[in-house]
């Protein structure tokens, strides 16, 4: 088995903990005081700004297509699950549990406080398929990279990863703008990502044609990006039910092509002069700062917030979360994904032993 052994691109690395900060900023800096959930406490002087820093998750979202595309290439069906298992889950179940706590001590307004229940429906990472809400509201993206995740490996598994993909992506991508525009199934937005994916595809192609170059694949990746230019129109309904106010045309026009031409930016051009070890250690640090961040800062706010300390509160917060995420992707993810892939090669070599076995019988 060849799991963990994917070069790193330190560029993106960095661009994933800045997407990250971006979504941290989005929520304590434009979405906590509207909602209410920081008990009343909140930045309007960065609202302005805030308010579109949900881009960040477009960038995620592209930068999800290059990096698991990448991570797929040679890979085995078997190998590509387990590699995502030890990547995501063990820090999934050490920040839901993190969270769960704190929301139990501190519950967060107008948030029912975590049950037995919802935690531990959370050991699938995807609650709701067990009837349960999430413990934090950022996890809906983490059920998106899952589905993604599901669908490349059925395409590893059937042998269409390396041939036919690219009708599949056109069949995508076409499904996604008719059911965006006219059917509007909820069940296929779920199943198919369709409002978003024209990132994932963008990330996929744009990886693709890196590494072999053609006519063909550059027109795909051209259908990729007008439908990702799209999305930003498509969920900005969604915005406007939550938040009570809509955002200037010109700036749901930018925040799109933004998002790509800083993907492909950072994807394409040399990596930066940093030391390696630096870049690796910065990146790690995104996933668990982007599971822990939302409800825990919301109920860090609303119990020791106030008008007065409420930059210090979140200066000490975020320095909190960025130690704690750092304490779990340096002691509990690297541990926790060698025992994984360990025990899925004994079970690999098993099954080699036992088909050996059975051949020779024959």
């Amino acid at each position: 088995m060849t799991i963990g052994k994917t070069p790193r691109i330190l560029n993106l690395d960095l661009l994933r903990l800045i997407s990250a900060l971006m979504v941290l900023l989005f929520h304590y800096g434009f979405r906590m005081q509207i909602s209410g959930e920081g008990g009343g406490i909140g930045f309007p002087e960065l609202a302005p700004l805030a308010m579109w820093f949900d881009t960040g998750l477009l960038i995620f979202f592209a930068i999800s297509g290059y990096v698991i595309t990448m991570s797929a290439e040679g890979r085995s069906a078997y190998e590509f699950a387990v590699g995502r298992v030890a990547r995501l889950w063990p820090t999934f179940i050490v920040c839901a549990t993190i969270t769960a706590i704190v929301l139990t001590a501190m519950p967060v307004p107008s948030l029912q406080p975590p049950t037995l229940e919802q935690w531990m429906a959370h050991a699938v990472i995807l609650s709701r398929a067990l009837g349960q809400p999430f413990l934090d509201g950022a996890y809906w993206t983490i059920a998106y990279e899952i589905i993604f995740y599901g669908w490349i490996f059925l395409l590893i598994a059937t042998g269409l990863f390396d041939r036919g993909w690219r009708m599949l992506i056109l069949l995508w991508l076409s499904i996604s703008a008719c059911n965006e525009i006219a059917i509007g199934s909820g069940v296929l937005q779920k199943l198919l990502i369709t409002e978003y994916s024209g990132y994932f595809a963008f990330g996929l192609v744009l990886y693709k044609t890196q590494r072999h170059r053609s006519a063909g694949n550059l027109c795909v990746l051209g259908v990729a990006v007008i439908w990702a230019m799209f999305t930003p129109f498509l969920t900005e309904s969604d915005f406007v039910e939550t938040y009570g106010l809509s955002r200037q045309v010109v700036g749901l026009a930018i925040i799109g092509p933004a998002a790509l031409a800083v993907m492909t930016i950072a994807a394409l051009s040399p990596s930066l002069r940093i030391a390696p070890g630096l870049a690796m250690g910065l990146g790690g640090l995104t996933y668990p700062l982007y599971l822990l961040h939302q409800n825990i800062g919301y109920s860090v706010f609303a119990h020791f917030g106030t008008e007065d300390d409420r930059w210090i509160v979140g200066v000490a917060l975020v320095a909190v979360l960025f130690l704690l995420s750092w304490l779990i992707a340096r002691g509990v993810e690297p541990a926790a994904r060698r025992v994984i892939i360990q025990f899925a090669r004994r079970i690999e070599d098993g099954v080699s032993r036992r088909r050996q076995r059975a051949i020779q019988a024959d």
